[in-house]
């Protein structure tokens, strides 16, 4: 099961950059590249992928592609739930 301590990595990511300027960089690099992976990752963090509405900018993408780029967005929403959080502590 692919678990995220979110609160982890945003501290993680503090103490490693002084701005909010590769949050999009930091969250692709944790975008499993694999399909089994892909598919696991995003069977516990969105749910079936029998599900996903294939749209018309997915054209001409893989079903893996696609669903790395909902994981994405899934990942980038955790994220900053948990990086406002750490802000408004502060």
């Amino acid at each position: 099961m692919t678990v995220i301590d979110w609160h982890a990595e945003v501290k993680e990511y503090k103490e490693n950059y002084d701005d909010d300027n590769r949050i999009h960089e930091y969250i692709d690099g944790l975008i499993p590249i694999y399909f089994g992976e892909i598919y696991t990752t995003y069977h516990d963090v969105i749910g079936t992928p029998l599900n996903i509405k294939i749209e018309s900018h997915h054209t001409g993408l893989e079903v893996g592609q696609i669903m790395q780029g909902l994981i994405f967005d899934e990942y980038m929403e955790q994220f900053m739930n948990a990086w406002n959080e750490a802000e408004e502590e502060e």
